[in-house]
């Protein structure tokens, strides 16, 4: 009998979705947002706080946690979430060093995130998903959102938790970001939100080597990636990376020690102040809005 043809080897493809391509002019404009929430109550609420309020947002509330807040607004058409950070950055940094508190979070199989990150999103979890709603964002809504520092990482818990109740990130820059959670929780913020998010660092910013990546007991935090790397100003560009330990990035200043000295580069993203200063004062308030208590880790 005739040889019979072979059956041609079938190649199986897997079409990951398609990332986003990063925009530097967009990272301004969530930096500014992000800078904006240092800003005070009525600032905001006026969406008048300076040049970082000089996107089109319309009808801001805000969110008060235990030592933070956040405030929400619809911007372009879409909800935008926008967390504070800490405004006591160095003790911020001292205190992830020394103390590496986790907690477990049902959010995701297997998923630890620093403890004090998470008590500050639940302090004010509810207002921001009862706000979302009120401004016509409910759940299976498309949101924005970002944060600076303290705020980045609570806006990555955001993130997993408004995802886990129906809503839709459909794009996040954040900036300086601390490590918040362990592998699983990487392995599980990447796969949902690697084509929509990028983690913006600056130079020596010493917030994003904490908490330190060392073992502990059998995990340790990890970043969330993708990461934009700028080791100069703006103008001279950035680096991509997609693994936390490429020293390509932030990796290669990994001495929280010697970073301490580093905090400037932590307070200016994009060019924009993101602290406390450089905010416009809202009607019967000073320049600056009330400095958050110190978070407790």
């Amino acid at each position: 009998f005739p040889a019979q043809p072979t059956s041609p080897t079938m190649k199986v493809f897997v079409v990951l979705p398609l990332a986003a391509a990063y925009d530097q002019a967009t990272a301004l404009e969530y930096a500014k947002l992000a800078g904006a929430a240092y800003c005070s109550d009525s600032a905001l609420e006026a969406w008048a706080c300076g040049d970082k309020c000089s996107a089109d947002v319309k009808s801001v509330k805000i969110c008060k946690g235990d030592t933070t807040k956040s405030f929400l607004g619809v911007w372009d058409g879409t909800c935008v979430v926008s967390f504070e950070g800490t405004s006591n950055v160095k003790s911020f940094i001292t205190d992830l060093e020394f103390w590496k508190s986790s907690t477990d979070w049902d959010v995701c199989d297997g998923c630890k995130v620093h403890s004090g990150f998470l008590k500050e999103y639940k302090s004010m979890q509810s207002c921001v998903k009862q706000t979302l709603a009120d401004l016509g964002c409910p759940s299976g809504s498309a949101v924005k959102t970002t944060g600076h520092s303290l705020g980045a990482a609570i806006d990555g818990i955001a993130m997993m938790d408004l995802h886990s109740a129906g809503w839709k990130i459909e794009e996040s820059y954040n900036f300086g970001m601390p490590r918040t959670g362990n592998e699983k929780f990487a392995a599980a913020f990447n796969k949902l939100f690697s084509s929509k998010f990028y983690r913006v660092t600056h130079h020596r910013d010493p917030v994003v080597q904490v908490p330190p990546d060392a073992l502990i007991v059998n995990w340790h935090f990890t970043h969330v990636e993708p990461e934009v790397f700028y080791k100069g100003k703006v103008s001279d560009g950035s680096h991509e990376c997609t693994e936390a330990s490429d020293k390509k990035c932030s990796a290669m200043y990994w001495d929280v020690a010697i970073d301490l000295l580093n905090l400037a580069d932590h307070l200016d993203y994009m060019g924009v102040d993101t602290s406390f200063f450089d905010c416009k004062k809202g009607a019967g308030e000073n320049d600056v809005g009330p400095v958050p208590m110190m978070l407790v880790v």
